[in-house]
């Protein structure tokens, strides 16, 4: 296969792992605000693993097969993220163990500090992509407080939702742009801009 034959080929590997999080982010937050009732614990956090894990774990290593590191590295990153706490949830759940929450602050304040650089890595794509990661960063930050007992599960699970929303957003968004050419959804511009490397500079 040349290369422009590859290039035809390529999807819109993002959208992809995007729905899923729109899934997981969605089915989390219900559950995170009591509006998923206790005895369907269980099969919120399998849909929240197949969706938030799986999904974005499975188009981020075809993301970097595209060669595309940052899209790459986030769902991939993501993807596992979801499949580890949602794995150690389900565990939890059972009679056998019980873990504490303070068990999962440290990962959420990494996440918190990846999602951070995201929001900056991303700016130089388009603004909502950086709105996500600003938002993914906010959910972060208050579920390491929700761990550590000093709040609710209310907060994170608002921004759970958001999350959510937001990421069905461009994953629509993007999905149509790719199929009709058109940006029926838009995404804004990108914040950032790279420089321009002089062609003819000494170094």
């Amino acid at each position: 296969m040349n290369p422009s034959d590859y290039a035809s080929r390529r999807i819109d590997v993002l959208a992809i792992g995007l729905f899923g999080l729109a899934v997981g982010a969605l089915t989390l937050g219900v559950a995170q605000l009591g509006w998923i009732p206790v005895h369907n614990k269980v099969g919120a956090l399998v849909i929240a693993l197949i969706f938030g894990g799986v999904v974005q774990l499975l188009a981020g290593i075809t993301d970097i097969r595209y060669n595309e590191q940052l899209g790459g590295t986030a769902l991939t990153m993501y993807g596992f993220l979801w499949i580890t706490l949602c794995t150690a949830k389900l565990v939890g759940s059972s009679q056998s163990f019980h873990f504490d929450q303070a068990l999962y602050a440290p990962i959420n304040l990494i996440y918190a500090l990846f999602s951070a650089v995201m929001v900056y890595l991303t700016a130089y794509r388009n603004v909502m992509l950086s709105v996500l990661h600003a938002v993914i960063t906010f959910t972060f930050t208050v579920t390491v407080f929700a761990r550590l007992e000093f709040i609710s599960e209310q907060l994170p699970g608002f921004g759970h939702l958001l999350v959510g929303i937001l990421a069905f957003y461009y994953a629509v968004a993007s999905l149509t742009q790719a199929f009709t050419g058109t940006a029926l959804f838009p995404l804004g511009p990108s914040l950032l801009r790279r420089p321009v490397e002089d062609p003819h500079r000494i170094v």
